[in-house]
């Protein structure tokens, strides 16, 4: 009967209690591999720390160092990555404590400078703007004297307008008050007037519009003492336009009195400005 029980548990498997044979069932392929890489990351936590600690360390030797050099950078970058292949640590809350430190350093080397020159710039152009009002607003005062000098034709002859026009617009006249001619301190014909010249003959005017046809026997150049401006260079400007202008219209340069024009007169001028100074 014990051998008609085995064979039938040997048939179907269970004996006359209902249990069966004790399998022994093999992992299969899947499960070997999933146990075999969950085993293999053991030893990435090593790997991991040991970026993280060089990264911070390397931070660290940089700030106190101040003689690290910028061109360093690209060859830790490159380190870093090469690590960092297999597992990329975070950021940790020392790795931003080493950038916010490091950041004001840089920034400081430019910040202070620029401010203090452009302070300094403001208050010089401040400085000049009070100097230009405070000559602009001075007064001259009433004039205490007056150099005079006439450019005269020759004998027998007259100068002529049409040569005269072309010859003050060279010499930066301007047409303007009192229907006369005025020297300006600025060429285009702006600015404070340094001298004039008036017509020699009455009523002492010109019109441009009739310079063609107009001749004179000679025209005055006239500055009043105080002026605006260096005297003794205006003065030296009224003195070379005159010369021109004789030179010009073939014309000869005389002074106040309409006498020769000499050495000796012109330092007599000289003399007068600067007893005006």
């Amino acid at each position: 009967m014990t051998d008609i029980n085995r064979d039938r548990r040997d048939a179907e498997g269970f004996d006359n209690d209902g249990i069966g044979e004790v399998r022994v069932v093999k992992a299969s392929a899947a499960e070997s591999a999933t146990s075999e890489i969950e085993e293999e990351p053991k030893h990435v936590p090593l790997v991991a720390e040991t970026a993280v600690t060089e990264n911070v360390d390397a931070g660290f030797s940089a700030i106190e160092d101040e003689s690290f050099k910028l061109s360093e950078a690209p060859s830790q970058k490159a380190a870093r990555g090469a690590k960092a292949t297999r597992v990329e640590p975070s950021l940790t809350d020392e790795d931003v404590t080493i950038q916010t430190e490091a950041a004001p350093i840089q920034s400081s080397l430019f910040a202070e400078e620029p401010v203090v020159a452009t302070e300094a710039a403001q208050e010089n152009v401040v400085e000049q703007d009070v100097d230009v009002v405070a000559v602009e607003e001075e007064p001259l005062g009433d004039p205490q004297d007056v150099l005079v000098l006439h450019v005269v034709a020759k004998e027998g002859e007259e100068l002529n307008g049409a040569e005269l026009l072309p010859c003050l617009l060279t010499l930066n006249f301007k047409f303007g008050d009192m229907n006369i001619f005025h020297r300006h301190e600025d060429n285009a014909g702006t600015g404070k007037v340094l001298f004039s010249m008036a017509n020699m003959v009455k009523p002492g005017v010109f019109d441009p519009d009739s310079m063609e046809q107009f001749t004179t026997q000679g025209v005055v150049l006239f500055m009043t003492l105080p002026c605006y401006g260096d005297a003794l260079r205006n003065f030296s400007t009224m003195l070379n336009s005159a010369h021109q202008i004789a030179d010009d219209l073939n014309g000869l340069v005389l002074d106040g009195g309409r006498d020769e024009w000499l050495e000796s007169t012109k330092q007599n001028y000289i003399q007068r400005i600067k007893a005006q100074a």
